[in-house]
């Protein structure tokens, strides 16, 4: 689901989270500065973005763990930004300029 208000936190556990219940999965494109959220997998996430008109390579993910809650930036997306950034082909995200804007698109959608 592309959310297309601002969301609670409180909210987003209530009502979508129906696929896992420690964590919900979420991708961002960051240059149109949206966010998609709860699938089963980060590609289902991917791919309604990119259905909506989202470019592939402004695509990246995440989880949002529930207890403790954090934001854990690793996904399939990743693996492409990762080798475009120069920094290896993990699904994990280590540079903290990218993390720290995608975390800034986040806490804009979900608070």
């Amino acid at each position: 689901m592309i959310l297309n208000q601002i969301m609670s936190i409180d909210d987003m556990w209530n009502n979508h989270n129906h696929f896992y219940d420690d964590m919900v999965k979420f991708c961002i494109d960051r240059k149109r500065k949206i966010v998609a959220i709860d699938a089963d997998m980060h590609i289902d996430l991917e791919n309604e973005l990119y259905d909506d008109g989202s470019d592939t390579k402004d695509i990246y993910g995440g989880n949002i763990m529930k207890d403790p809650i954090e934001v854990v930036w690793e996904s399939h997306p990743n693996i492409d930004r990762n080798r475009e950034l120069g920094i290896g082909r993990g699904r994990e995200l280590t540079d903290q300029t990218t993390i720290d804007e995608l975390f800034d698109i986040l806490k804009s959608w979900i608070k």
